[in-house]
Formats: C-alpha cells, sequence, structure tokens
C-alpha cells in the first residue's frame, strides 16, 4: 500500500485498533470495536479505503490464523480436527440440502440461493468466491450473496457471546458451536475470543476443519460441469499446522505464547478492514429477499451447531 494523504483516516484508526488489542483493558472486545470502527470509517470517510484493501484483509486474517497456530499442540489440532470432520460434515449436509429444498420456496435468482447456501454450510465469503467461479455466476449474484453472508456474519460477532451466557456450554462446546454456525473466520475467531483461550483455540481448529470442505465441494461442482476438477488445501493451512508442530517441538513456550498473542491484533485488524465492507450499499444490495433466505439458512445452521457442539 503507497502512502496517500487520504488514506489518513484509514491508517489512524487502524493504529487506533492495535492499541484497543494490546491493552489489557480493551484487548476482549477489540474486535467488536475494530469491526464498528471500520464501518463507521467506511462509511462517513468512503475514500479512505486503499485500493487493495481486499489483499490486505486476507494477509491480516490468513497471518493471524497462522499465528494461532503456534499456541497450538499438534496433538490437540490432531484430536479436535478428527472429531471436527463428522461434525462439519453434518453441519455441512443439513445445510446444503436445506438450501437447494428451499430454492422452489423464495423467489430469488437460485444462483444466488446457491451462493448464499455455499457461503452459509462452509466459509462465508471464501467459499462464495471459490464456488462462484465454477458456477460462472455473475456479479449481480456474487454481490448480493456476498452481502447477505457478511451481514448475518456481522450480526454473529455481537449475538454469540451474549447467547452464550443463556447456556451452560464449556469453553470448548462454545467454540465449537461458534465454528460450526458462523460463517466466516474471522467472525468465529472474534466471538470465540471472548470466552477466552480454550475457546478460541478449539473454535480455530474447527474452523479450518470446516473450511477444508471447500476442496472436494468445488472438485465436485467442477466434474458436475463437466470441468476437470483441482484439489488443493489452502496455504494459511498448511503454515497453520507448521506453527504448531513447530511450537510442538521446540523448547520456547514463552516465545511461542508471543506469536500466538500477536495473532490477536492481527484478528483485530482484519476485522477493522472487515468493516470497510459494511457500507449501506451492501445493505440495499442485500435485499429483503435475500436476507430473509440467509437468515433461515443461519437459523438452522445455528440449532444444528448448537446440538452438534452439546453432544461433544
Amino acid at each position: 500500500m503507497k502512502p496517500d494523504r487520504k488514506n489518513a483516516p484509514f491508517l489512524f484508526f487502524m493504529a487506533a485498533v492495535v492499541i484497543l488489542a494490546l491493552l489489557p483493558q480493551t484487548k476482549t472486545w477489540a474486535v467488536g470495536i475494530a469491526l464498528v470502527l471500520g464501518a463507521a470509517v467506511a462509511n462517513l470517510v468512503p475514500s479512505a479505503a486503499p485500493a487493495d484493501l481486499g489483499k490486505m484483509r486476507k494477509l491480516a486474517l490468513n497471518t493471524a490464523v497462522v499465528l494461532f497456530g503456534f499456541g497450538l499442540n499438534i496433538r490437540q489440532v490432531i484430536t479436535v480436527g478428527g472429531q471436527g470432520f463428522w461434525q462439519t460434515a453434518v453441519s455441512l449436509a443439513v445445510i446444503i440440502s436445506l438450501g437447494f429444498f428451499l430454492l422452489r420456496f423464495f423467489r430469488l435468482d437460485p444462483a444466488t440461493m446457491k451462493l448464499i447456501t455455499f457461503g452459509t454450510s462452509i466459509c462465508g465469503g471464501s467459499a462464495i468466491a471459490a464456488v462462484s467461479s465454477v458456477m460462472k455466476a455473475k456479479d449481480e449474484e456474487i454481490g448480493v450473496s456476498m452481502g447477505v453472508v457478511f451481514l448475518l456474519n456481522t450480526v454473529a460477532l455481537f449475538a454469540f457471546p451474549l447467547l452464550a451466557g443463556f447456556f451452560s456450554l464449556t469453553p470448548e462446546q462454545y467454540g465449537i458451536w461458534c465454528a460450526l454456525s458462523i460463517h466466516d473466520t474471522s467472525s468465529v475467531v472474534g466471538a470465540a475470543a471472548v470466552l477466552g483461550d480454550a475457546s478460541l483455540s478449539t473454535a480455530t481448529i474447527m474452523k479450518l476443519t470446516r473450511t477444508l470442505w471447500i476442496t472436494p465441494i468445488v472438485f465436485l461442482l467442477s466434474l458436475q460441469r463437466g470441468e476437470k476438477g483441482k484439489l488443493s488445501v489452502p496455504l494459511f493451512i498448511i503454515l497453520f499446522l507448521l506453527a504448531s508442530v513447530t511450537a510442538s517441538v521446540l523448547p520456547f513456550p514463552a516465545f511461542f505464547k508471543s506469536l500466538a498473542s500477536a495473532g490477536k491484533v492481527f484478528m483485530a485488524v482484519a476485522l477493522y478492514m472487515v468493516g470497510f465492507g459494511l457500507h449501506s450499499s451492501v445493505v440495499k444490495k442485500a435485499g429483503v429477499r435475500g436476507m430473509l433466505f440467509g437468515a433461515s439458512l443461519w437459523s438452522v445452521s445455528i440449532v444444528v451447531g448448537f446440538l452438534l457442539a452439546s453432544l461433544s
């Protein structure tokens, strides 16, 4: 990102977010504050956003996830990830089946509803981006589905920590619930962090397990359309696993703990950048029908995720 005077508000409040994420008094809610700050700046000073904001947001988020790996023992990753395979598979099957069933009842473009379905069942905007390229979706269809998932994802960041107080879930169960029911990784981590490191670590591993489902889904969709399918694993997940292995075998616990803590700062910065997507135009683009369809799927996802978490 090249320095530009018009980006000054963006940089100023990003620095403020970093400070909030470091201060003991505010670090717990830094991600939520960061999201609100980002949305406020985006709507009050639209020109403040840098041109390469999307790349910066992705880099900050992926860096945060990799750094979280230094705070996890590889045995824990394997245990939770193995458990998460069947839980994410059940959740995925229910939401995708429901989404395709509801196609006949909503007066909305079928391609848009399919994109919202995959975004809700797998990993939000990342899933929509991956699936849309295979489906050859139009810009308008992608825009509407992204808007719906993004708005619901934002609601989840604030709603789940509040809902946690009404149910007798352990921190680990709460982390599983967040990972199975919230769309994007950023909000999963942000919501789970409120209940502490146990919840955060479980949610991170479980969410990455859920994210991996994007590979076979895209592969199968490609084959269905007569194209050559390709299997691949996101680089940041590989780096996350390497970080966990490194922290498990080398005797530098204090150093690795510091790296994991730095991940929370990067996550707050990522949420600040996510907030820039909460522009008034996004709300208009999502529309009432799109929001109703997305909310219907998400409501079921919340219930299914809660039941699966309770059984853990």
